[in-house]
């Protein structure tokens, strides 16, 4: 499978946002996801990271 997980990092601090996240969209400052199943989750910062090989998507700001 193909889902990522988006984890949010706050100074020395990492939160999981979503899980199973197949598809993101950037705009105006904002990350749109989308999960497998439709679940939609939106938060303000910047993509710092993308570790393809862990599936993990790291997002620099606040929620």
């Amino acid at each position: 499978m193909c889902e990522s997980k988006v984890v949010l990092r706050k100074g020395e601090e990492e939160e999981v946002v979503m899980e199973d996240v197949v598809r993101i969209e950037v705009e105006n400052g904002k990350i749109k996801m989308w999960g497998i199943l439709g679940d939609y989750e939106e938060i303000r910062g910047r993509i710092q990271l993308i570790d393809f090989r862990n599936h993990r998507i790291f997002v620099e700001g606040e929620e």
